[in-house]
């Protein structure tokens, strides 16, 4: 994976290639007998989980196609530079708008995936790493709007342990989904915690 990290947009660190590990162990071993997968990767950044999902995917012999979101023009621009420069533009749509906004209601996914800015505090700080002042309500915002219809089969969701997480997981719960994979590494002062539903 060849990376281009355009200035003010979030570096890949260690929270990102956890979840890209959980995302590729997802499409090997939970995308089923897809031919075809459609992957929504909200939150793109510098296009690590869209890569991540083309590269699995056709490693996998399985078709695909990635619809990648940020709300950040300039990091969209960066996720569409590291896919022309990876050789894989031309199994990717990328827009600039907010979580799922672009998505009508009745749409479906195969996978959503995002690791969403998930520490505690004022996003208008630094919206690439504050989640709100409890860590979650853009994940909250996310999870909301795959409730409604059940956009995704599979969601795949990064959080910290000093963010109110287990709140996510309930509203996930709530909406239908099963939890099957809880994975979590300790970074300097805290969890990183990525997490895997299945709609029941």
């Amino acid at each position: 994976m060849k990376l281009v990290i355009l200035d003010g947009v979030y570096p890949p660190a260690e929270d990102s290639w956890q979840t890209a590990r959980i995302l590729s162990w997802v499409v090997k071993h939970l995308a089923g007998n897809s031919t075809m997968l459609k992957i929504v990767d909200v939150g793109s950044g510098s296009g690590v989980l869209t890569l991540t999902a083309v590269s699995e995917s056709l490693k996998n012999n399985v078709g695909v196609w990635v619809l990648a979101i940020d709300h950040d023009y300039l990091a969209a621009t960066n996720t569409k530079l590291n896919l022309v420069n990876n050789n894989l533009y031309e199994y990717v749509d990328v827009v600039s708008t907010s979580t799922l906004d672009a998505i009508r209601d009745n749409a479906h996914f195969n996978i959503i995936v995002s690791n969403p800015p998930y520490l505690p505090g004022d996003w208008s700080e630094d919206w690439r790493i504050f989640g709100g002042l409890g860590g979650i309500e853009i994940a909250k915002r996310l999870v909301n709007e795959v409730c409604i219809g059940n956009k995704a089969d599979i969601v795949v969701l990064t959080l910290s342990s000093l963010s109110d997480w287990e709140e996510v997981i309930k509203l996930l719960r709530d909406c239908n989904y099963k939890l099957v994979v809880m994975y979590s590494g300790h970074y300097f002062f805290e969890d990183i915690i990525t997490i895997v539903f299945i709609i029941s």
